[in-house]
């Protein structure tokens, strides 16, 4: 019985979405203080191959960054095998920056900027 609970309990587990990255308190764009006022969101959705690799994102996210930046649409960006298009992951977090110029600059080429965030 407690066998059959814990499998339960980790199935329910694999389906909540990840926890939000905290806001970077450094600005990825000019390296100054982040102000908690001047943000972005980020958001990048990629299909992958199967529930497998869905709950292997969704365990680390950000560990997958790269994967997901250069997902081409037909193979799995996390198993490298063909993506079903019904299977989907998104990568998403707020950015803070230090000023609307830096935010501009990060909107205007997210994906090109979005590794340069820290904490």
């Amino acid at each position: 019985m407690k066998h059959l609970l814990f499998l339960f309990a980790t199935a329910a587990l694999a389906t909540l979405a990840p926890a939000a990255e905290p806001l970077n308190t450094v600005c990825p764009i000019s390296g100054k203080p982040a102000s908690a006022a001047i943000t972005s969101n980020y958001s990048k959705t990629v299909a992958v191959c199967c529930d497998r690799c869905v709950s292997q994102f969704n365990a680390t996210p950000k560990a997958y960054l790269s994967n997901i930046l250069n997902a081409n649409g037909v193979q799995c960006p996390l198993s490298k095998k063909k993506a079903d298009p019904s299977k989907k992951v998104t990568y998403s977090r707020q950015v803070a920056f230090a000023d609307v110029g830096s935010k501009a600059t990060f909107d205007a080429a997210p994906d090109k900027h979005i590794k340069e965030v820290r904490q």
